[in-house]
């Protein structure tokens, strides 16, 4: 099996598009293609699913993608072991950081990783928790901050810190302007990322346990689309302690703590637990854990 239909066929399957792997890998569509197809004949599989907005991977594509990250790191690996320490810091890192989370530190964390490991290069995808967990678990990634990150035989979690939640709206909710309870929320028009966001799903078992429903009427899963909604009048969001920080310093909006109860996030940065890790990639993600520190050093 040919490394190089490897690494074609896993850079295919992170971008979900032939046009964009192909970039990357300064290659012709064409040839790319070629590097694929020859790869499913040889496995006599269909690895992807064609359609108009690009490939998705097949069942069995899903089930070899893991197998294929795993010879290409085992792969580096024996590079490494030849050639000693002259290529333990050389290669490719591909991180996940949800958007709040991002928007705060990806600028620092670039910064550092280039004057530290400048024979490297960096990736970083920016999903929701549930998505970058996700691949995390399909090795497509090799490590993630999320939100709330579930435990898993699969997942090795390693906590960050933990931050408040705030209600963001035009005007404050009851007469505190600082905190609020959540009794306040009921049957207040809500601006929401969807029911598969970490922060929604603790917001709604809160209101479950407080005997509240809540009004629930746009969902966006994207940070600056919230804001800008809640700007706008839509309604009220629920946003974590750092993603408050993307505000401007001269907002008009009310940020208010939710309290009665006491509403958080864990911040975690998660690894499969199912791969080995490069030495560039734990240093990769050592420099994440202190970049974070340093950025949003009030978590403690």
């Amino acid at each position: 099996m040919d490394l190089k239909h490897l690494r074609c066929f896993v850079r295919v399957a992170e971008f979900g598009s032939f046009a964009k792997a192909a970039e990357v890998l300064n290659l012709s569509q064409s040839t790319l293609s070629r590097q694929v197809r020859a790869l499913e004949i040889e496995l006599k599989i269909s690895l992807f699913h064609r359609n108009g907005r690009g490939v998705m991977l097949s069942p069995m594509g899903a089930r070899f993608l893991e197998q294929a990250n795993s010879v290409l790191r085992a792969a580096e690996l024996s590079m490494q072991v030849l050639y000693g320490d002259e290529r333990r810091l050389h290669g490719r890192v591909i991180c996940g950081i949800t958007p709040g989370v991002g928007q705060g530190m990806v600028l620092e964390y670039a910064r550092r990783f280039r004057n530290e490991l400048p024979n490297a290069s960096l990736s970083v995808s920016t999903h929701v928790s549930k998505s970058l967990y996700n691949q995390i678990r399909s090795s497509r990634i090799d490590f993630a901050i999320v939100h709330n990150a579930t435990a898993s035989n699969a997942i090795e979690i390693s906590s960050l810190g933990r931050q408040s939640l705030y209600v963001v709206g035009i005007r404050p909710l009851g007469t505190d302007k600082k905190m609020v309870d959540i009794r306040f929320l009921a049957n207040v028009p809500l601006v929401m990322p969807r029911e598969s966001h970490s922060i929604r799903k603790a917001l709604e078992l809160a209101a479950t346990q407080a005997g509240i429903s809540l009004n629930i009427r746009f969902e966006v899963d994207f940070i600056d689309a919230l804001f800008a909604l809640v700007q706008d009048g839509f309604g009220h969001t629920i946003s974590t302690q750092i993603a408050t920080m993307s505000l401007p310093s001269d907002t008009k909006l009310s940020v208010q703590k939710i309290i009665n109860p006491m509403l958080t996030s864990e911040v975690s940065l998660v690894t499969s637990m199912q791969r080995v890790m490069t030495p560039l990639q734990s240093y990769a993600a050592e420099l994440a854990k202190k970049t974070f520190h340093d950025v949003f050093y009030f978590l403690g």
